[in-house]
């Protein structure tokens, strides 16, 4: 039986070493690219308590779809987090970069909600990885 088909034991229910490595990896790749994007956007989350909530939450999501990927094979987790990323980039983008007239920002960016809300992404994240985790299950069942 392989690792991915294998029935939920204690053992499994705690990441390899190397999932947690690479999970890791990508998390400070994701927070560097998100550093990187709220620099070139302007936008200030200031020097406080909120910006360590930012910063776990930019961990957070580039290091639990890493984990999952090297852990299940899952890649609906990244995918979900890949889109609200691009989207919420190219959202902040579209509003207050490309225009001639740039508005005045009146709240958070679509990239601040998306770091703001990161707790939302990472369940939708976890959603879609269990919807295609449950689909391999039960095609694995069926014997496809």
């Amino acid at each position: 039986m392989s690792p991915e088909n294998a029935p939920l034991s204690s053992s499994s229910l705690f990441p390899s070493r190397r999932a947690v490595g690479i999970g890791l990896l990508a998390g400070l790749a994701h927070l560097i690219v998100v550093a990187a994007l709220t620099e070139w956007f302007d936008l200030s989350f200031g020097r406080n308590p909120f910006l360590v909530y930012v910063a776990v939450g930019a961990l957070s999501l580039g290091a639990l779809p890493a984990a999952l990927f090297v852990e299940h094979r899952l890649v609906a987790p990244s995918i979900a987090v890949a889109l609200a990323l691009v989207a919420s980039t190219y959202g902040t983008w579209s509003v207050y970069v490309a225009p001639e007239t740039i508005p005045t920002p009146v709240g958070p960016t679509p990239l601040g909600w998306y770091l703001i809300g990161w707790v939302a992404v990472v369940g939708v994240a976890l959603i879609a990885g269990g919807v295609e985790y449950g689909i391999r299950r039960a095609m694995v069942a069926r014997g496809e």
